[in-house]
């Protein structure tokens, strides 16, 4: 009797495969409203893990550069936007030295040009904006409520703010270079070393 429980007990456990069945729901599909607008974006995060000190994006003439294929020759003339987002790892637990995100503002002309900064945020994932998950809709009046960095550039810029450290202006002579942005991305005292920082 007890061979025919067993056969029995596993032929019972190997249930018989479901049909796959596809279902449709036909919907309309809408355009969201707005509209891109013709203000250039340097956007630079890619690749958005740095590990070593380099050049992440150059819009720089190619002319007299050791790698003239990373570099866009794209002088900008009139509005345009800044975005930077880059996450520092340490390559080895003995290797926590800290990366700085720079932005360098080069003048090519002739005459002297004005550059206005006239709303700008630069936040750390670590401490200043951790990632978190946050309920699907939250009152954010006072500019308080981020699930990270670049959610809490976005709320500042949005305000029409200017974080302290940027200047109204930069003034640039002709052929000459000014830094608009030198920040640090510290991993030393994190665990895992590891940390953002977005920029707008």
């Amino acid at each position: 009797m007890l061979p025919f429980l067993l056969n029995f007990t596993l032929a019972q456990a190997t249930p018989a495969p479901t049909p796959q069945v596809e279902i449709v729901q036909l919907q309309e599909i809408r355009p969201l409203p707005g509209q891109l607008d013709n203000v250039p974006v340097f956007n630079s995060n890619s690749p958005e893990l740095v590990q070593t000190e380099g050049i992440l994006l150059s819009t720089f003439p190619p002319s007299d550069k050791g790698n003239p294929g990373a570099h866009l020759n794209f002088p900008f003339q009139g509005r345009f936007d800044i975005f930077a987002h880059h996450v520092a790892k340490a390559p080895t637990l003995e290797d926590l030295r800290t990366l700085y995100l720079g932005i360098i503002l080069y003048n090519p002309g002739k005459e002297p040009v004005t550059v206005d900064i006239i709303e700008a945020a630069s936040y750390l994932s670590q401490p200043d904006a951790p990632f978190i998950e946050l309920p699907s809709q939250l009152d954010n009046s006072s500019g308080r409520v981020y699930a990270g960095p670049g959610s809490r550039v976005m709320s500042d810029i949005l305000r029409g703010g200017r974080q302290d450290g940027f200047p109204a202006q930069l003034v640039i002579q002709a052929q000459q270079s000014r830094m608009l942005l030198n920040l640090p991305i510290p991993v030393r005292t994190l665990t895992p070393p590891i940390n953002g920082r977005s920029t707008l």
